[in-house]
């Protein structure tokens, strides 16, 4: 992605975040982004596909960020997974309100379900579950799905909204996720106080 598409997205997203849905108009997104109209409509095509795009990629490239991490930090057991995920996305909200407020505002539509569904957080659960960490009933993903979307979004609401800081509503966030997924309360405890990656802030 080149500068002025970066532009173009950020922009994008701050207009959702604010207005709640995706009624911006061309002119609107070009005075945001400081862009000429000629620009977006080589860049962006229509407003409806660039907010469905916006949606998709962020779903998408905040648990790629987020598995790059993990990763490099040699994190495998999917419960340390799930609370140092959770926190991250959280933080995500509190670094950058503009993709915060983008969440609680839409962060609930059916296509980032089915991003998470067939994304990093459900492999790991599965991993979970196999592995007899988790104590999950049968064909239960979609209600999972559900609920850690509810969880990390009403968590970053209480963030934004100044109830709470990043970590706490991070760690309170992921602990209850773990709880609910059978981890045992003080072990839960426990991983939602280990310390982020370095390099992540946290």
């Amino acid at each position: 992605m080149n500068g002025t598409e970066q532009r173009i997205r950020s922009a994008a997203i701050r207009l959702f975040a604010e207005r709640g849905s995706a009624d911006v108009t061309i002119s609107d997104l070009a005075t945001e982004a400081g862009v000429a109209r000629g620009t977006l409509y080589r860049n962006v095509g229509s407003i409806e596909s660039l907010y469905e795009r916006v949606r998709l990629d962020l779903a998408a490239a905040i648990h790629v960020q987020n598995v790059q991490v993990m990763d490099a930090a040699g994190i495998t057991d999917p419960p340390a997974r799930l609370a140092t995920g959770t926190r991250l996305l959280v933080r995500m909200a509190h670094d950058d309100p503009s993709f915060g407020r983008f969440m609680v505002r839409f962060g609930l539509a059916d296509e980032t379900l089915r991003e998470i569904l067939s994304g990093p957080p459900m492999q790991d659960l599965a991993k979970g579950i196999a592995a007899g960490r988790y104590a999950v009933p049968p064909g239960s993903e979609l209600s999972i799905a559900s609920m850690l979307m509810g969880t990390v979004i009403g968590a970053m609401w209480m963030v934004l909204e100044g109830h709470q800081g990043w970590r706490e509503a991070g760690a309170g966030a992921a602990e209850l996720v773990l709880r609910s997924l059978g981890v045992a309360g003080d072990e839960a405890k426990e991983l939602v106080s280990v310390p982020l990656p370095e390099g992540t802030a946290g």
